[in-house]
């Protein structure tokens, strides 16, 4: 199955479990047979697409129409063959049911008991703080080549003024040349460690010795630094709200689950040691 088809036949099923809401008054966009497709449920139904078919709905709004009229004329058709009275699809539908209603009370059981306030934030965060520190960071830009030879010719390049963004883009063999020899922000343990062990004896604008490594010989130019800084809470709140959201949300599950556990009359029948014998 080619990736078109795969996408149009995920968008139908996505189609024919989301079903419609036809509301009177509504602006129609197309006609099967006598059923309208108006402009909201239209809208509806992209809406309440997962996001990956949401964001291919909205590309191809027409392709995405052509689906919705395909479901309607599949789903007339299964109804001229009475598919609906077929006992397994009675099964599937109904088992369906259960898990959508049951799906239901737990989201809105959640929901209810699931308040976080600006002072749990806030007590969250004085209690973890060390996980809102950012570590230090480094921006270094490197001219990386095969042997010593060319590597101190580089360094007498660049001490003789030359810049260092044309002598990389000019000698380096590494794919950082075409930035220049940019290497971008990192921290501790991100790069090979001479590498860092010479970039962190740097300050700003200080250039390296020629530095050997497994992929040849480097000359380092460091060009930033930023300090190792604590988050502050204006900055960590989205996250620790969302971090204690989903702690209060499992503790909810666990506790609506003890509950209807402690009110309800539950046997479980174990194998007797006969059954055990004869398997």
């Amino acid at each position: 199955m080619n990736r078109n088809i795969s996408i149009g036949v995920g968008i139908l099923l996505c189609l024919i479990a989301i079903g419609c809401n036809l509301k009177p008054g509504d602006k129609v966009i197309a006609r099967v047979n006598n059923e309208a497709i108006t402009e909201s449920e239209f809208q509806a139904r992209i809406n309440r697409l997962p996001a990956y078919y949401r964001a291919l709905a909205v590309e191809q709004k027409e392709r995405f129409l052509d689906e919705i009229i395909n479901e309607k004329l599949f789903l007339k058709e299964a109804y001229r063959l009475h598919v609906d009275r077929n006992k397994e699809v009675k099964d599937l539908v109904d088992e369906a049911r259960k898990k959508i209603i049951t799906a239901k009370y737990i989201e809105d059981q959640i929901k209810k008991n699931t308040k976080i306030s600006s002072k749990d934030i806030e007590q969250y965060y004085e209690l973890h703080k060390k996980e809102f520190v950012t570590l230090e960071r480094y921006r270094a830009s490197h001219i990386l080549v095969l042997t010593q030879d060319e590597a101190k010719k580089v360094l007498v390049r660049l001490n003789n003024g030359e810049d260092f963004s044309a002598v990389a883009k000019e000698v380096s063999i590494d794919p950082s040349k075409t930035n220049g020899g940019d290497l971008g922000y990192f921290t501790e343990g991100q790069m090979i460690p001479d590498f860092e062990a010479a970039c962190f004896k740097l300050e700003p604008g200080q250039t390296s010795d020629i530095v050997k490594t497994q992929f040849g010989y480097h000359v380092i130019r460091l060009t930033e630094k930023i300090p190792a800084h604590e988050r502050p809470l204006n900055e960590a709140s989205e996250q620790i709200k969302s971090r204690l959201m989903d702690a209060k949300k499992i503790q909810n599950l666990q506790e609506i689950i003890k509950d209807l556990r402690s009110r309800a009359k539950i046997t479980v029948y174990k194998e007797s040691s006969n059954d055990k014998d004869s398997q």
